[in-house]
């Protein structure tokens, strides 16, 4: 079995058990760039449940417009985002973005560019880290995928990316496995139901999930029980 075919057989098992319209995704909230970003931002270090709450009031609030985010007093948009936790960091870089925004910066131009330059260019705008940068260009059809603690976790368990693997190495394996995928946010999407569903952090549900015939955790496990 190669590795390409383990990532079809994912894919294929995975899309047969979980249906994603069910699944809490943040970035189904928002329909701009801008407002994908803070979505992402929001999203880092909390679930989807807690972001959403934070996205929720932040539109509320100011529709997503840079120009009235940077209208907010920092007290009032804590306050807005607190529901996300980190909310003082998080505001700060909300506000740098919606600065950026308002100065000209084109996030156009930016998904315009080969991948590999476009996450260059968004690893530059203060507090865009890989992952933020990963899952806004996956949402856009780049040929790149998001490493969360979701896809870390599952993707270790299987044994289709390196144990001791830090974020790059989990991404290249991740592209590697399920290369030639129309849609890397949907691989991604998948990675993290799968997370949340059996393959989970701590009593992961091994017995139930569709992948245990193919996963190495589970079979160490099956050999100490």
């Amino acid at each position: 079995m190669t590795k390409r075919n383990i990532g079809e057989i994912i894919l294929t098992r995975l899309s047969r058990s979980i249906d994603l319209s069910n699944q809490l995704f943040i970035v189904d909230y928002v329909d701009s760039l801008f407002g994908l970003l803070v979505a992402i931002v929001l999203s880092q270090n909390t679930s989807d449940k807690n972001s959403i709450k934070a996205l929720r009031n932040l539109m509320e609030e100011t529709q997503l417009l840079p120009e009235k985010i940077l209208s907010l007093k920092d007290e009032k948009l804590e306050e807005l985002i607190r529901p996300g936790g980190l909310y003082k960091e998080k505001a700060k870089r909300i506000k740098e973005l919606a600065r950026m925004m308002v100065n000209g910066y084109s996030l156009e131009k930016i998904l315009n560019m080969p991948v590999e330059e476009a996450r260059r260019e968004l690893l530059k705008i203060p507090g865009i880290g890989k992952k933020t940068a990963d899952v806004f260009l996956a949402i856009h059809g780049k040929e790149t995928i998001g490493v969360d603690t979701h896809a870390a976790r599952v993707s270790k368990r299987l044994g289709i990316a390196p144990q001791d693997g830090k974020y790059e190495d989990i991404r290249r394996a991740l592209l590697r496995v399920f290369k030639g995928q129309e849609n890397y946010d949907i691989v991604h999407r998948y990675l993290i139901a799968l997370g949340r569903k059996w393959c989970k952090a701590k009593d992961p549900i091994c017995h139930e999930c569709p992948l245990n015939d193919i996963c190495q955790y589970y079979r160490k496990r099956k050999k100490k029980s």
